[in-house]
């Protein structure tokens, strides 16, 4: 016999299955989860790319890693021996220190000559902008060691285009035979104006770019309440371009700290360690004493020294509301 409509049993609804549009809640989290699902493949390589060295460099700083190492591959671990053999080094705080002006004058250098730079692109004629621009790039393109080998051939004691022309001048006498690398002050000041000739480029470039994003009628009204030059520039140009200049700073910081080719073809680090600074100081230690887990030790420090900076800059202008 059949069964009725009225005795017919009836099913309970399925609570695995949704057959009607996603609530808000899914919604929002996929809208959470889509960013960082983009993000994955970057995110991937590069970790292959930047963990796994840094892992095998925090490894290497806590072994006994020498040259008999390199062939039995071999190596004890002696755990935190490599840093305090370092930290002890009457040589360390001296590179410290040295590097730390290093960076501090190259970074300050780096932003008021590129800011005077970016301000004239805006000023002068458009002609005379793309020259600036193309020589500036030309300088940029240059590979690093070219660079330098051009500097070492300018300040040559016998042959070199400076010595010669100072020469000329006949305003510090006879520089024919002078060598600016033999003495420490002149060596490092050279080091720093070729690091510097170096990274302007890039940044006056971004900085042109940054101050090109500003509107002029924010400048047309503040020339109509009669605001000057550098107040406008204090009120409308530094906090429009903050978050630029904050990366920027933090860019050229580690560029500066890292900066190894320029000091090591003019100097090696001489004259008696007087512009090692710690990249420098990490590639003597490993390659030239043979000493690689203290080589690893001191780029480590480098690494933290230049993660807490980093981190320490970005949180600070971000309680400022400079850093979205």
């Amino acid at each position: 016999m059949a069964l009725t409509e009225k005795h017919r049993p009836v099913r309970a609804p399925d609570r695995g299955r949704r057959t009607g549009p996603p609530g808000p809640r899914r919604r929002a989290r996929r809208s959470r989860m889509l960013p960082w699902a983009m993000l994955a493949p970057a995110l991937a390589a590069l970790l292959l790319i930047q963990g796994y060295p840094l892992l095998r460099l925090l490894t290497l700083s806590t072994q006994e890693f020498g040259p008999r190492s390199l062939f039995t591959g071999q190596s004890d671990f002696i755990g935190l021996d490599n840093f305090t053999r370092i930290f002890t080094d009457a040589d360390f705080l001296a590179v410290l220190l040295r590097t730390v002006v290093f960076t501090l004058v190259c970074v300050t250098l780096l932003m008021v000559l590129g800011f005077l730079i970016s301000h004239l692109l805006m000023t002068v004629s458009p002609w005379a902008r793309v020259v600036t621009t193309v020589c500036l790039v030309l300088v940029w393109a240059m590979p690093m060691v070219a660079a330098t080998l051009v500097w070492q051939w300018m300040f040559q004691p016998q042959y070199g285009v400076a010595n010669w022309l100072l020469t000329q001048l006949r305003v510090f006498g006879d520089m024919s035979v002078y060598d600016w690398f033999s003495h420490p002050t002149q060596a490092l000041g050279l080091i720093i104006l070729l690091t510097v000739w170096k990274g302007l480029p890039f940044v006056a470039l971004t900085l042109f770019a940054a101050r090109g994003q500003i509107s002029e009628s924010l400048y047309e009204a503040a020339r109509l309440d009669g605001a000057g030059t550098l107040q406008m520039f204090r009120h409308i140009t530094i906090p429009i371009m903050r978050p630029v200049l904050a990366i920027l700073t933090i860019l050229e910081v580690i560029w500066s700290v890292n900066s190894f080719t320029p000091i090591w073809v003019l100097t090696q680090g001489g004259p008696d360690g007087a512009t090692t600074t710690l990249g420098v100081y990490a590639y003597i230690t490993a390659f030239s004493r043979n000493e690689y887990g203290s080589g690893a030790s001191v780029a480590v420090v480098t690494v933290v020294i230049l993660a807490l900076f980093s981190v320490a800059y970005v949180r600070r202008l971000s309680r400022q509301g400079d850093v979205v």
